[in-house]
This record gives structure tokens, sequence and C-alpha cells, in this order.
């Protein structure tokens, strides 16, 4: 369903992701990990839409969304959903609004009623008329997943989604989405943590200097088939 071609993006003369190439079949679900400055975020804004490619293009469908220079699909139109480490909810809307937000049904009262329900499969009751200012960071964080994943889009793109929560939190959340991407909805995920990788059962794409160190699964990287950097990288769980 995806397909990244020789993707590069290059910011004041330097590289900052360089030849990256891979496909993202249906339902497969990909962990984009690396260092702190590997390229994962600029590369998923490519994916996203958010910015245009130096070199290389961006296939979604068999269509080309993304070209050199160019944004041939805005991100609105891409049949994403995305999640970021800072929930980034509407303040004027409330729990129910924000994810009532992404749904495309006919009328407020469905479209509502999906919300709630979405909010439930993160862990949430009772959020009508509840100001997201109020919510805790986790709380936030679960809004943010649910009006995600109440889109139905094709692919969802989630960057470092559990960046700001506690480890509880984080261990709940990472079952409830698991159970979710079951359903077959294709996925990338940013982490600094390649124990979420293993928990979501993902294919790993691991960066270094914009560049791919390695890409297959976790055991077969951390084990020691992409080489030594990788190994340690996985098995230390930091860059």
């Amino acid at each position: 369903m995806l397909e990244v071609k020789s993707l590069s993006r290059v910011i004041a003369g330097r590289a900052v992701v360089s030849q990256v190439s891979f496909e993202l079949a249906s339902a497969e679900v990909l962990a984009i990990l690396g260092p702190s400055g590997s390229g994962k975020t600029s590369l998923m804004r490519m994916i996203a839409g958010f910015d245009a490619p130096t070199h290389g293009s961006v296939h979604l469908q068999g269509s080309e969304v993304s070209a050199a220079g160019k944004v041939r699909v805005a991100p609105e139109r891409r049949a994403l959903a995305l999640a970021f480490q800072d929930a980034t909810l509407f303040s004027h809307l409330d729990a129910v609004g924000n994810v009532a937000f992404a749904i495309h049904a006919a009328d407020k009262a469905s479209r509502q009623a999906r919300a709630r329900a979405a909010l439930q499969d993160m862990g949430l009751t009772a959020m009508d008329g509840r100001d997201v200012a109020s919510l805790s960071g986790g709380e936030a964080q679960r809004v943010s997943l649910a009006r995600a994943l109440a889109a139905e889009a094709q692919l969802l793109l989630l960057d470092e989604p559990f960046g700001n929560v506690d480890r509880l939190t984080r261990i709940d959340l990472l079952a409830r989405l698991k159970a979710r991407l079951a359903g077959g909805l294709a996925a990338i995920i940013i982490t600094h943590d390649p124990a979420d990788a293993i928990q979501l059962g993902a294919r790993v794409l691991l960066m270094r200097d914009g560049r791919v160190a390695a890409d297959g699964t976790h055991e077969a990287i951390a084990t020691g088939r992409h080489g030594d950097w990788a190994r340690a990288f996985l098995n230390a769980g930091k860059g």
C-alpha cells in the first residue's frame, strides 16, 4: 500500500534523510527506530505530505503522492491518520468532540456515538463535556490515539505516541493499540524504545545518520545479522 523510493531530504546542505527505500503492505506494522537526529521524523513528515522530498518519491495505493520538490497530494487527501508525542488536541472541543472531528459520519449523533466507542477502546469513559485542558498527559494521549483510530484511515502514522506517558500507561496503551491493529490496519510508529516494536510485533526499520541501517524483524537485527551497531542499539535500547 505504501512505497518509498530513494527518498532524500536536504536542509541547509545537509541530508537529514538519504536514499531511504522500503515498502509497506496492507495490514503491516512498521516500527521506525534510531537515535535522536537519525531522520525518523523527517521521513514520516515526507510520508504524511507535510514536506516535499528533495529527491525520490512516495506512492500510496499505487499513486505517486510526492516527488522531488513536489507534494502532489495534500496530507488531508492521503487517507492517513496521525498522532504525535504532543497530543495536539483542539482546545475549543471537548474530548468527545476531538475524536468526533475525525469521523465522517452523516449526522452528529452517529459521530459522537462512534467517538465514545473509540474513547472506550482507549480506556476512557464519561468524557462528554470534558475540557481537554483538564486532561492529564496520559488521558490526552488516549484521546489523541482514539481520534487517529476513529478516522478509519488506510494508514496510521504515530510519532513517539508514548513519549510523554508513564510506564504503566505506556504498557496499557501498547496493548490497546495492538488489539486495534490486529483488525488489519497498516501502521508506522516512530519510537525510541525497541520494546515497543516487540510488543506490537512490528517489522523494524532502523535508521542512522539519515539512512536505513537495517530492515527486518527485531530478532534478526538484534542477533547481529545486520551489523554490530544495529545489534547493540536494539539490545541496549538506546543509540
